[in-house]
């Protein structure tokens, strides 16, 4: 028996937890809509008018996941005499089951009648099966091939841009995943997820405006969307950065509750001057989670803006012994020390602060050098080793893959095939 390969899923690159591959690779349905055949939670019906509406329909069973939907029309296929058509469908439904190395032999497989040129809805979906499969299996070259067929032939096909986008993030090569993105959000208006993942990067990447922008359309697109509560604290993270601290704060308050939430309403609230309030969420998150660097961080903040630098010295010390590569609480002890009198441990502090904040600039530079560089894989794994000196084994984790994504599409044919 076959076993399936596993998942690839990318972590985005400052969050760990939130799966691209999940929120990308579910293509189909817009096709599917354009053609008339919207049957969702529906039985496919076997006398739809052609074989390539039947077969349409099967594709957007297999977005929904509804395996005996589209094995029915499979079978239906094949007793109208359409193989190739069910073959494709087949392999398709082989690739969402986590099988697409058979599904790459069962394409190559196809009758050469059945894939004749004038066929070219046919050739479409035979291209994007076999360039899901190979994204998946990670052979990067001939999905990207196969993609490129699909919008040399139909460039408005949403299910290859999504793909694409998906590859192109993967390698890191941000640029190209952003102009995929903006096709598939484009393509598919209705769509929330491309423009959340839009916001998700440009966040990333410290381009707040941008993200707020893109976070508010995906919300527009979809208020009670899946991932509505990770968009509005996202949302209201950018917002807080532009220091709009009273637009972040009627953002959350769209939400229950929440640690990452409520840190937040409290760094609003000490920026707009209610030390008591903010303390208050900071009290309450530490009696739970005692080693949360937030709360320890807004803790001494707070104790700073107080004029009790002695009383900060103590949640800052914590923070920085539970979490000894964070810039902002270092140089918040730095602060601490100097205000208690304690100017060597300060000079120390400070001095530790710098390096880090040197550090983490690099680091900075580097994403944008690999923003610039879209092909270098050195540049990637340059990003890892500094992921792990920045005690990140999430984000060094993603730079070798994106490394090794690079590396695939330099391979030759003969080798990666």
């Amino acid at each position: 028996m076959t076993t399936p390969e596993p998942s690839y899923t990318l972590v985005p690159r400052s969050r760990s937890g939130w799966h691209i591959g999940g929120l990308l690779l579910m293509a189909g349905a817009a096709a599917a809509v354009a053609v008339g055949w919207g049957w969702k939670g529906r039985r496919i019906d076997a006398a739809a008018p052609t074989p390539m509406a039947l077969a349409t329909a099967a594709w957007e069973a297999v977005d929904r996941e509804d395996g005996a939907a589209a094995r029915q029309a499979i079978r239906s296929l094949r007793e109208r005499g359409a193989a190739g058509l069910a073959g494709v469908v087949q392999a398709r439904l082989l690739v969402a089951r986590g099988f697409s190395r058979p599904a790459l032999d069962l394409l190559a497989a196809l009758p050469t009648d059945e894939t004749a040129a004038d066929e070219a809805d046919l050739l479409r979906f035979v291209h994007l099966v076999r360039g899901e499969a190979a994204y998946r299996l990670r052979l990067y070259p001939l999905a990207e091939q196969e993609l490129d067929a699909v919008l040399a032939a139909t460039p408005d096909s949403v299910d290859a841009h999504r793909l694409l986008a998906a590859m192109t993030y993967d390698a890191g090569a941000i640029p190209a995943a952003i102009e995929h993105l903006e096709a598939t959000a484009r393509l598919a208006p209705t769509d929330p997820r491309p423009k959340r993942l839009l916001g998700l990067i440009h966040n990333d990447y410290e381009r707040y405006p941008e993200a707020v922008e893109h976070y508010e359309e995906s919300l527009r697109r979809s208020p009670d969307q899946a991932d509505r509560n990770e968009v509005l604290v996202e949302m209201a993270g950018s917002l807080v950065k532009l220091h709009r601290h009273r637009d972040a704060l009627a953002t959350l308050d769209k939400l229950a509750g929440g640690n990452d939430a409520d840190l937040l309403r409290a760094e609003c609230l000490l920026a707009i001057g209610d030390r008591g309030a903010a303390r208050g969420i900071v009290n309450r998150i530490l009696e739970t989670s005692p080693d949360d660097l937030g709360a320890l961080r807004l803790e001494g903040s707070i104790d700073l803006e107080d004029g009790n630098p002695q009383g900060a010295v103590r949640p800052l010390e914590r923070g920085v012994a539970k979490h000894p590569r964070d810039y902002l609480v270092r140089l918040k002890l730095a602060q601490a020390y100097a205000g208690a009198g304690r100017e060597a441990d300060a000079d120390a502090a400070r001095a530790e602060a710098e390096r880090i904040r040197a550090l983490r600039r690099t680091f900075a530079d580097l994403h944008q050098e690999a923003w610039a560089r879209p092909g270098d894989a050195d540049v990637r794994r340059r990003l890892a080793t500094m992921a792990a000196d920045l005690d990140r084994p999430d984000l060094e984790q993603v730079w070798l893959e994106a490394a090794a994504a690079v590396e695939a599409g330099r391979k030759p044919a003969a080798i990666r095939q």
